[in-house]
């Protein structure tokens, strides 16, 4: 009977340890697991704000602006995809708009254009025969600060990172500033 009694009490200590041994090996997993992550977007806000020379962006402010750019972008891509001119224009800041509706510009870049034979007439011509080819199905992946106001929107693709929005705060809101030549 005493046999019987000991083999329980052993069975029993014997589960509780190696249940308490299960539980901590899958929690310090789960923790490893949540720094992982943590250390990713740790990584990410660091990228995004090591060129900001003196000035300093919040990790709040820095979701918060990733999030609104983002969101942007998503709404550029259905643009795009309906070639809907007038509606891009509101995501434009003016100096780009004033930039790109002179002539002179328009004729350098029609000069650089990959097809051969088109010139840009005025600003629809850029967003149909330069915005939309040079951007349209872009997966963007991350912000980086120029500034607190200027932002690059970039798709990393392992040790490259292509830029292919420039974002400018004008009056608290987030507009494309088009690269000039």
């Amino acid at each position: 009977m005493k046999k019987i009694n000991y083999l329980c009490i052993f069975a029993a200590v014997f589960t509780v340890l190696f249940s308490s041994c299960v539980s901590s090996t899958q929690e310090g997993s789960q923790t490893q697991t949540q720094k992982t992550i943590k250390s990713k977007e740790d990584s990410e806000y660091e990228r995004a704000t090591k060129d900001l020379k003196g000035e300093v962006v919040s990790r709040d402010t820095y979701e918060k602006d990733k999030k609104i750019i983002l969101e942007k972008i998503d709404e550029l891509n259905g643009i795009m995809k309906d070639k809907n001119y007038k509606s891009w224009l509101s995501y434009i800041d003016q100096g780009s708009i004033n930039y790109w509706s002179q002539r002179k510009n328009l004729s350098t870049a029609s000069k650089q254009l990959p097809v051969k034979g088109i010139q840009l007439k005025n600003l629809e011509d850029y967003f149909n025969y330069v915005f939309i080819p040079s951007r349209v199905g872009r997966k963007i992946d991350e912000i980086r600060y120029l500034s607190s106001t200027s932002i690059k929107a970039v798709q990393v693709k392992g040790e490259d990172v292509v830029i292919f929005y420039n974002f400018k705060k004008v009056n608290g809101e987030w507009l494309v500033e088009l690269p000039t030549l």
